[in-house]
C-alpha cells in the first residue's frame, strides 16, 4: 500500500506555494489611537509555510511616524530587508514595519519597496470596517464543516473519553481535518474549563478544556470549542473538538487518524 505524504504546511518536506496576490478589500493599520495605514491597493504575500502579509504602498502609509532602523535581518524568501520603527509621539514600536529592497525571486518584485508591518508590532488590524485578529486572512484559505454519520472515537488516559456518530467535520485548507463533537457525546467528567482563549481570524475566540488524569494530575488544553464563533461559522458553535496530540489516539471509522 502507498502511504499518501504528508502535505502539512511549515514542514519542511511539503511542497513551497508562494504567490502575490492583489486585495480588493480596505485595509487599515492603527497604532497609537491613530491611522498609520491604509489603502485599497494592498498586496497579499502568501506561501504554505508562513501566514499571510499584507503589503501596502508607500504612499497609503502615515510617513510621519517611520522612523528607520539599524535592525537587518534577510527574509528567507524575501532577501535584503530594511526596517523602520514606529513612533506615534508618546510610544514607539521597534522594528514594526519593514520592506524587501530587491527580492531575488521574480515573482515577487511587485513587493520592493512596499511596507509591511509586523502584526503584533501595531495595535489593531482592519478589513473595511471589521478587525480581523491574529494574522491577515488568507483570500484562499477555504472551511467546509459538514455534518457527518462518521464514527469518531477519541481515548485519553487509557480509556474512551468520546464516542460520536454525529461529529461535525472541519475541513481548513493546509490543516488537518478537526473533528467537532456534541457536549453529549464526551464525557466532561474528564474534562475541566481552562482559562486559556485564542483568536482565529475565521472563526473567532477559542475556549478551552483541559483533560483530568486518573492520578489527579492535569493535561492542559486538549480540547477546545467556539461557544460563539463569527457569523460564517455557526455549525461548530458549543462543539468541542481535541487536539490529536494531546489524547491517547482518535479514531475515524475504526481506523487511528494520524
Amino acid at each position: 500500500m502507498t502511504v499518501a505524504p504528508r502535505l502539512q504546511p511549515r514542514e519542511a518536506t511539503a511542497p513551497r506555494l508562494l504567490n502575490v496576490l492583489h486585495s480588493p478589500k480596505r485595509v487599515r493599520v492603527k497604532f497609537g489611537g491613530r491611522t498609520i495605514a491604509d489603502s485599497r491597493n494592498v498586496l497579499v504575500l502568501r506561501s504554505s509555510h508562513f501566514l499571510p502579509i499584507y503589503f501596502f504602498p508607500p504612499s497609503a502609509v502615515d510617513p510621519s511616524v517611520l522612523k528607520p532602523s539599524l535592525h537587518r535581518e534577510p527574509h528567507p524568501v524575501g532577501g535584503e530587508t530594511a526596517y523602520w520603527d514606529i513612533d506615534s509621539g508618546d510610544r514607539r514600536s521597534a522594528n514594526a514595519a519593514w520592506s524587501f529592497v530587491s527580492p531575488p525571486d521574480e515573482n515577487l518584485s511587485p513587493l520592493a519597496g512596499r511596507i509591511a508591518f509586523t502584526w503584533k508590532a501595531v495595535d489593531q488590524w482592519f478589513e473595511e470596517e471589521e478587525e480581523v485578529f491574529v494574522h491577515a486572512r488568507d483570500p484562499y484559505a477555504r472551511i467546509d464543516v459538514l455534518q457527518s454519520s462518521s464514527h469518531v472515537q477519541i481515548w485519553f488516559d487509557g480509556e474512551p473519553i468520546a464516542d460520536s456518530h454525529r461529529p461535525v467535520l472541519l475541513f481548513e485548507t493546509h490543516l488537518p481535518t478537526r473533528f467537532c463533537l456534541p457536549a453529549e457525546d464526551i464525557r466532561l467528567e474528564r474534562l475541566t474549563a481552562s482559562v486559556t482563549t485564542t483568536r482565529c481570524p475565521y472563526k473567532g475566540i477559542a475556549s478551552y478544556w483541559s483533560g483530568l488524569l486518573r492520578d489527579g494530575s492535569v493535561r492542559p488544553d486538549i480540547a477546545w470549542s467556539y461557544r460563539d464563533p463569527i457569523a460564517e461559522m455557526p455549525k461548530i458553535k458549543g462543539l468541542i473538538a481535541f487536539y490529536p496530540q494531546a489524547v491517547d489516539r482518535v479514531h475515524l471509522d475504526g481506523e487511528p487518524v494520524a
